[in-house]
């Protein structure tokens, strides 16, 4: 007795399981019968995944370069004219014992200077001068903590320093990093309109396309009523289809990305060591790369939702 009732139970569930792996197996070999329409879309469709996921990576990698904690950014003091090299380092002796600064060296004005000449083409220009123009440097390299926003903690030193009367600048050269922060801030929700534009596009595509697929088929799904067949059984191939074109579509963006970020590495990695940089780009990556075709499949499946409602509303 348990045993048949628990046979009953289940058949409903195996029965509509079935019903949706014929649903799946006949919309997909619909689009192998039909190579060429079905390639026009799959290409208009990767063509419109492939910018936002595009301009994600490239906005990925420019992250890493700010993201990058290696390296710990130095604050530089410009001594005030006037202040001697003896005084400067006695300076430096101090700043040394404070616990927030891990390391301070010294670049006396004279050793700038000579820095100066080699760099630029000034050396007859900077002769005429009656004193060297420029100051006592002292670049301080300090100790973040683990815990907290080195940023902030920078920021605090910085103000702290600014207080000596012998410092008259205080640079840190973490500022190209928060402007760059703030470019990418904006970059960011660029990218996000773009990317819902994109979206909709594919949208349109895929229901354009599931709309022509109905129109070919009208009088099969005529026939289709008449003897029985349910909204939910006339819809479901068709959903099957979106699905399909928005996975596949999705799957071809990837291919055309990851082909062209092959064709930056190259170049990158040269630029990066002219530099003297470390950096090299990274891919999308598995996480990214579910989401994508995730996103591009519930795409499929909701344009193809739309289409068919709209053509079963009025019939």
């Amino acid at each position: 007795m348990v045993a048949k009732y628990s046979h009953q139970a289940n058949s409903p569930l195996i029965s509509r399981l079935g019903h949706h792996k014929e649903a799946a197996i006949y919309s997909i070999l619909r689009l192998w019968h039909s190579p060429l329409s079905t390639w026009i879309t799959l290409a208009a469709i990767a063509i419109a995944l492939s910018l936002p996921a595009s301009l994600h990576l490239f906005l990925k990698n420019l992250k890493s370069l700010t993201d990058d904690k290696r390296e710990v950014p130095t604050i530089s003091l410009f001594i005030k004219q006037g202040i001697s090299e003896k005084q400067a380092r006695d300076r430096a002796e101090l700043l040394r014992e404070l616990s927030e600064i891990d390391k301070v060296v010294v670049i006396p004005k004279d050793e700038a200077l000579k820095e100066f000449r080699k760099i630029t083409g000034f050396a007859e220009a900077i002769e005429t001068l009656d004193e060297n123009p420029l100051p006592h440097v002292l670049v301080i390299t300090p100790h973040l903590s683990l815990l907290g926003d080195p940023e902030m903690d920078m920021k605090k030193l910085a103000h702290k320093l600014k207080g000596y009367p012998e410092v008259d600048l205080v640079q840190m050269d973490i500022e190209w990093v928060q402007r760059l922060r703030g470019i990418l801030r904006i970059t960011e929700r660029v990218i996000l309109i773009i990317s819902v534009l994109l979206g909709m596009t594919v949208l349109l595509v895929i229901g354009n396309t599931i709309r022509l697929n109905i129109e070919n088929r009208k009088e099969e799904i005529e026939v289709s009523k008449l003897i029985g067949a349910t909204t939910a059984y006339i819809r479901r191939p068709f959903l099957y289809t979106g699905i399909w074109y928005g996975l596949f579509g999705g799957i071809i963006s990837l291919v055309l990305v990851h082909f062209a970020l092959l064709f930056l590495v190259t170049p990158v990695n040269e630029l990066a060591q002219l530099y003297g940089s470390s950096f090299s780009i990274s891919g999308l990556g598995l996480k990214n790369t579910f989401y994508i075709l995730l996103f591009s499949s519930f795409l499929g499946l909701i344009g193809a939702w739309l289409a068919v409602g709209k053509h079963l509303k009025y019939e």
